[in-house]
């Protein structure tokens, strides 16, 4: 029987999953979830796994591990620390309550990390030694690749783009801050935001397409978060001095066309510094960044240095 692996990259609001061949590191099946905001953690892990059983029947495969991007603060344990966007999860035990209903075992990652990961492998034009990934969704993430190693903190919690303080007279954030980025930036803000504005829109989509429309309110709130997004990340820049910016997830991959002007708003944040003329690129795997990390992680775990032969270029 054929050895695959499942990389599962579990947001705010979706579930999106692909099964993978071991060998030869191929791509089978993708899926994708809708998770309302509503949803208990043993619904969510239910419906993934419903998928995951239905691919092993089908592939006749037996899968290895299931490798997780979760878009909260978790610790070693796999316990969820801190989740804004899904405040009724803090405290739960992801990994092992998964491992334990799933029957396998279960490798749990920053979201941001993994994608990272993903990038760093299978998305570049050509390698870089410090590599900054930001994802920008119904939050907003980042991690940091320094020569090939995710670089997670002493805490494990390291990359909390979203979480930087833009406005310290700014709104309070679920996670207990003032003026965190993702209060201004994420999908979920810019929804907010043009609600409150009086624009008759049900999720950060809409804005985006009535911006493209025409409609000066929603160009104005769209504008008004790529500009607070380009301050995160050209903080982030004079911090760490990475090699290139990549930006992913949902929202810059679905419109593009907004979110390539970030290299040059970053760049004018950074004035005369050495780091002015940083590339921010968009990510080259777009929503499936995460997932493609699942795999080369796999692919290191159980050591099939084969197919990872000319994965960095």
């Amino acid at each position: 029987m054929s050895a695959g692996l499942v990389a599962v990259d579990l947001g705010g609001s979706t579930a999106r999953m692909a099964l993978f061949a071991l060998d030869g590191a191929t791509m089978l099946e993708t899926a994708r979830l809708e998770l309302g905001q509503e949803i208990e953690p043993l619904q969510a892990i239910s419906q993934v796994i419903s998928v995951i059983e239905g691919w092993e029947q089908r592939a006749q495969m037996e899968i290895r591990s299931i490798v997780i991007g979760l878009a909260a603060v978790h610790d070693a344990a796999g316990t969820i620390v801190t989740w804004p966007n899904r405040p009724e999860w803090n405290g739960f035990a992801f990994r092992d309550t998964f491992a334990a209903l799933a029957g396998k075992p279960v490798v749990l990652f920053d979201d941001a990390n993994l994608a990272a990961l993903g990038e760093y492998a299978f998305g570049l034009e050509h390698s870089v030694q410090h590599l900054l990934y930001t994802v920008v969704g119904t939050g907003i993430g980042s991690s940091l690749v320094w020569q090939g190693n995710v670089y997670t903190g002493a805490r494990g919690a390291s990359g909390e783009l979203g979480h930087i303080t833009v406005d310290p007279w700014g709104e309070k954030c679920p996670c207990g801050g003032f003026g965190c980025l993702q209060m201004y930036a994420s999908g979920r803000a810019v929804e907010r935001i043009a609600q409150a504005k009086g624009l008759s829109v049900a999720k950060a989509s809409d804005v985006f397409r009535l911006a493209a429309a025409g409609n000066a309110t929603a160009q104005a709130i769209v504008d008004d978060s790529l500009r607070m997004l380009a301050i995160g990340i050209a903080n982030a820049v004079r911090l760490f001095d990475p090699d290139m910016v990549v930006v992913g997830g949902g929202m810059a991959s679905r419109f593009p066309e907004h979110y390539r002007s970030l290299e040059k708003r970053v760049q004018q944040f950074l004035g005369t510094l050495p780091q002015q003329n940083v590339r921010v690129k968009l990510s080259a795997l777009g929503d499936d960044a995460a997932l493609w990390g699942g795999i080369a992680y796999g692919l290191q775990m159980f050591g099939k240095n084969k197919e990872m032969e000319g994965v960095r270029k």
